[in-house]
């Protein structure tokens, strides 16, 4: 009996020993705490397609979308956007001057009273060379919190080399000058990022104002004030595609004297008086008509080369032009804006921007499928 007492108490003493080294190793160390990561997500809402334009350049127009970063306590320092084969930098904030790159907007509300903005959605637009255009992209968002840098990467995209929608020219004529088209200083376009119920689109993305000089460069004869002393005032509007119309607004004043624009107008009637019309390739966009010139109704359906109205200053219009558009739905501020090419154009010169010098080619160039470049100047036939 003391023999099998003996046993057990030898047996049991390895046993307790084990229990107190655990307790003990227990209370020394206390329970490692989770690192917490911060991740800030990047994503394309809108992926870049190649465009080529008249000038022999690629545009790439795209958006990136974030998170609201500012209120976990960020600051923006950079926003970059990198060769995906090379790290090589395409683009950053401070490159304005070169590059259309967007972060924030702070346009008057003061004819879109509704009209609403993303504080992060990165409006990107380059304008490469052929040779330089990357088959991939990626992003780099660089944020201060509490006196720390921190560097965020993602939003990877492919760069698609799906040809636009082809069509024709949306006026006849001689020497239309494509006002704000393509992602070069001075276009307006790209700029408006619209958020309505929540979503947030630019739609007027690859949009053209459309105007007219004559062969001095002008683009008005006498007092400029007056809308029909404007050249491209009262000019014909043609169908580019077959489709049938989805949308007529008519019966909007042309706003009068020119640059004055004493009509207030809203997000709902900005284009004024206005067409649009479904092809295959989406919906294109003509606003801004002379009131009582539309030629088609609702329903319609309208051939390449119809006759739909005629050119005008109504709605969100400081000067007579043609407002040209294709998009990826309807109504256009739930869209995006979609590049497109025309088929024909004969290009004669450019002016760099509005009212500057009309600058001559010797001999005009026939193009063929381009998109239209910033402030060129085209003959359509």
């Amino acid at each position: 009996m003391k023999t099998s007492k003996r046993n057990l108490v030898l047996c049991l003493i390895p046993t307790v020993a084990l229990i107190f080294i655990f307790l003990s190793c227990s209370k020394k160390s206390d329970p490692v705490a989770p690192v917490e990561e911060t991740s800030i997500e990047m994503k394309v809402t809108f992926a870049p397609i190649e465009v080529k334009s008249t000038d022999g350049k690629v545009n790439l127009l795209y958006s990136v979308q974030t998170e609201d970063f500012e209120t976990n306590g960020y600051k923006l320092k950079d926003f970059q956007v990198l060769n995906s084969a090379n790290n090589g930098m395409l683009c950053s904030i401070k490159d304005t001057l070169t590059y259309l790159l967007i972060t924030k907007e702070n346009i008057s509300a003061e004819y879109y009273p509704l009209r609403e903005y993303s504080n992060f959605r990165m409006s990107v637009g380059l304008v490469l060379d052929p040779s330089q255009v990357p088959q991939k992209i990626k992003h780099k968002l660089i944020l201060v919190k509490d006196g720390k840098e921190e560097t965020f990467e993602g939003a990877e995209t492919t760069v698609s080399q799906q040809q636009p929608s082809v069509i024709s020219a949306p006026l006849k004529g001689e020497r239309f000058i494509a006002g704000n088209s393509t992602t070069i200083l001075n276009n307006i376009h790209p700029a408006f990022q619209m958020k309505y119920k929540g979503m947030t689109r630019v739609p007027e993305r690859f949009c053209v104002d459309w105007n007219k000089i004559d062969d001095a460069g002008n683009f008005f004869t006498g007092d400029y004030q007056l809308c029909e002393n404007w050249y491209v005032y009262g000019e014909k509007v043609y169908a580019v595609a077959d489709g049938q119309v989805v949308s007529v607004k008519d019966g909007m004043p042309d706003q009068s004297p020119v640059f004055t624009q004493p009509i207030p107008t809203t997000l709902f009637d900005g284009e004024g008086n206005s067409i649009v019309i479904h092809i295959n390739g989406g919906y294109v966009v003509y606003g801004h008509l002379i009131p009582n010139s539309i030629t088609v109704k609702p329903g319609q359906i309208v051939k390449d080369g119809d006759v739909i109205g005629k050119v005008g200053n109504s709605g969100d219009s400081d000067a007579p032009h043609l407002h040209f558009g294709l998009h990826t739905d309807f109504p256009y501020y739930i869209s995006e804006g979609l590049p497109y090419y025309i088929n024909t154009l004969e290009k004669t010169g450019s002016t760099g921007k509005m009212f500057s010098p009309y600058i001559k080619l010797v001999m005009p160039e026939t193009h063929m499928n381009e998109l239209v470049e910033n402030w060129g100047v085209y003959n359509f036939k």
